[in-house]
Parts: C-alpha cells; sequence; structure tokens
C-alpha cells in the first residue's frame, strides 16, 4: 500500500511509520510516481539481503539502527543520517546488524529501454523444449528456496495454490511462454498484464524481482544440473532482467491508476 498519492504534498515523521517485524523485512511504499519511489524499509536484526542489482539509480538513506552494506565490493557501516548513491547495476549486498529503517529512493528510469542481444533470444528460444518438460519441476523447485531463504514472502502468496501445485504449474506454463515469444513480445501483453494486475493486488514491490530471479535462475541450475551451461545461464539471466522490468513499468502504471 502507498501511504501517499504524488498528487498531494505530504509530510510525515519516519519514525511514527517504523515497524519491525520479528523477522525479516518489512516496507512501506511513501510515495511514488511515473519517475521515482521512495520506500521506507524496516528489517530486523539479522536480516541479510543477498547480492543483487537494480536498473535504476537509488540512493539509500538511514534512518535508525545499524548494519552494513557491501556495495561493489566496499563494505559500508550503515548508521543514522548516512547517505548512499548506488548507481545501476551496481552489485550490492545488506546486513542488518540490529533493527534497522532506511529509504530506498529509486531515481528516473532511464529512457534506453533494456534490449536482449540476439544470442540471447536464440539460446532461451533453444531451452523452451526443455522447459516445457521439465518447468513445473523447476518452479516448484523455486518456490523451495524462496520460501526457504526469505520467509516473509509468504504472506504474499496463496499457500494452498502452492500445496496443490496450481501456483507452480502457472508460473511454469509463463516461462514457457517467455521461452517462446521472447522475439515476439507482443503475444505476451495479455499474460503480463493478467499476472501484473494480480502482483499489485498482493503488493509486489520492484525490489521483490531480484528475490523472485535469484530463486528461479538457482531453480534452473538444480534442475537441468549439466545441461544448465553458464551460457544458457547467462542469457536466462539477461532475459530475466528484461522480464522483470517489463512487470516493474506495468505494474507502476496499474498502482498509478489505483492510486487516482
Amino acid at each position: 500500500m502507498t501511504v501517499a498519492s504524488s498528487n498531494n504534498s505530504f509530510t510525515a515523521t519516519l519514525q511514527d511509520l517504523i515497524e519491525y517485524p520479528t523477522s525479516g523485512i518489512l516496507s512501506k511504499v511513501l510515495l511514488k510516481d511515473q519517475n521515482s519511489q521512495y520506500t521506507l524499509f524496516c528489517l530486523a536484526a539479522g536480516t541479510e539481503i543477498d547480492e543483487h542489482t537494480s536498473t535504476r539509480n537509488a540512493v539509500l538513506t538511514v534512518v535508525e539502527g545499524t548494519g552494513n552494506l557491501n556495495l561493489e565490493g566496499k563494505d559500508i557501516t550503515l548508521a543514522p543520517g548516512l547517505f548512499v548513491f548506488m548507481p545501476a547495476n551496481a552489485p550490492h549486498a545488506l546486513q542488518a546488524k540490529e533493527n534497522l529503517a532506511f529509504v530506498l529512493t529509486l531515481s528516473e528510469k532511464s529512457v534506453k529501454k533494456q534490449v536482449v542481444s540476439q544470442q540471447t533470444i536464440d539460446i532461451v528460444k533453444s531451452t523452451a523444449n526443455v522447459l516445457k518438460q521439465h518447468g513445473k519441476k523447476i518452479t516448484t523447485r523455486m518456490y523451495e528456496i524462496m520460501f526457504d531463504k526469505y520467509p516473509e514472502v509468504k504472506a504474499q502468496f496463496d499457500m494452498s495454490a502452492q500445496a496443490n501445485g496450481t501456483q507452480p504449474a502457472k508460473l511454469a506454463a509463463a516461462v514457457y511462454s517467455y521461452a517462446t515469444h521472447i522475439d515476439d513480445l507482443d503475444r505476451l501483453k495479455a499474460m503480463v498484464d493478467k499476472i501484473a494486475h494480480r502482483h499489485v493486488k498482493t503488493h509486489v514491490l520492484p525490489e521483490q524481482y531480484s528475490i523472485v530471479g535469484e530463486c528461479l535462475l538457482k531453480a534452473i541450475q538444480d534442475v537441468l544440473g549439466d545441461a544448465a551451461t553458464s551460457e544458457v545461464m547467462t542469457a536466462w539471466t539477461e532475459a530475466y532482467q528484461a522480464l522483470a522490468e517489463i512487470f516493474i513499468d506495468r505494474e507502476q502504471q496499474i498502482y498509478q491508476t489505483v492510486a487516482h
């Protein structure tokens, strides 16, 4: 849920908005518009966010608590008042030493859209048949990895659909469709729109796509084994990042419509 609309002025005392979960992460979108997003993150002591990247420039401003940020291989001690600029695509990881709250600001998106290389398109399309055969096993493994490593995201999923296998099956079908039509994305518009609306209903945030991507890629490796060559994994990493950007863009449009 977004705390404020970009149509009106807004003030808040950040300390009043801080709520720490017993474990993991609690986040609140303070404000978002077509150009930027401001999110308050509250991390329970000991919570770790594994290394990932973002396609947008970001600023992290610590409100309270302490922790460690590893940005492009350099350790930065997090303490109240610290301001950190993270350029797009810079690898970073974070650990909360004690309860930690910070505001993450995602800046305006680059006008240049991410383009998937022809080599990636060819490799991803070549994996379509394998994904059709092993897709549900891959997505089932992905959810196992994600729920074990990031239990806080369980609240955003219908666990009964996990138990009866319908959710892994739906995701497997979507992944197969993407692999098949990665060179003709217009054919995926209806699927993207349907999934994006569901994500908005469950308050999916842009930052969570890195978690899903990490777990999906690991699941592909686990299930396909030697068939998941470095070339295949590099191609799917690029392909996933491009797809994540498509969903983030569409979901931001829907969030804006709901807010208005």
